[in-house]
């Protein structure tokens, strides 16, 4: 890993020098500087590949465990599946032994029921309760306005309507 680092960090710097050599000769500060520039370049891209390599590693590991778990869910499912049909083939093969063994039918004595012994009754169902709502705010009904006590003067009658005539 190491080695790594430093041969990218060289083949940075190489190719720096070359680059700034085309411009004229190098103070030792600058070489120093391109030194350590390089070598940060190459700490980060190392880290970074690693980072996308330990990110497709970790994305193998959960794809093949899904798949381990699915082949153990299958198996577990299939083995249900064998237990449940030997099950079925066990019971449909002595229901038919049955059926040929019994040629007369027999006749079934039912229970007699024992006048002293107590009656349980089953509790009626209780029926659910409502759901219990706010109670709204009762509308005030308007009072009708106050007669006055002097009779006041007839009033006119009002205009009566007219009959609607056929024309309209």
């Amino acid at each position: 890993m190491k080695a790594e680092k430093k041969s990218l960090a060289n083949d940075i710097m190489s190719a720096l020098e070359t680059k700034l050599s085309e411009a004229g000769e190098q103070t030792k500060k600058v070489k120093k500087a391109i030194e350590k520039a390089a070598s940060k370049l190459a700490k980060k891209l190392d880290k970074l590949t690693h980072k996308a390599a330990k990110k497709a590693e970790k994305k193998s590991e959960k794809v093949a465990k899904k798949v381990a778990n699915k082949a153990k869910k299958d198996a577990d499912k299939k083995t249900k599946n064998e237990a449940k049909a030997a099950k079925n083939a066990k019971r449909t093969k002595g229901s038919k032994s049955k059926v040929v063994v019994s040629d007369s039918p027999k006749p079934v004595a039912l229970p007699k029921a024992d006048p002293a012994a107590p009656k349980t009754a089953t509790p009626a169902p209780k029926p659910a309760p409502k759901p219990v709502t706010p109670a709204a705010p009762k509308a005030t009904t308007p009072k009708p306005a106050p007669k006055p006590s002097t009779p006041a003067k007839a009033a006119s009658p009002a205009p009566a309507e007219t009959a609607p005539t056929s024309a309209e």
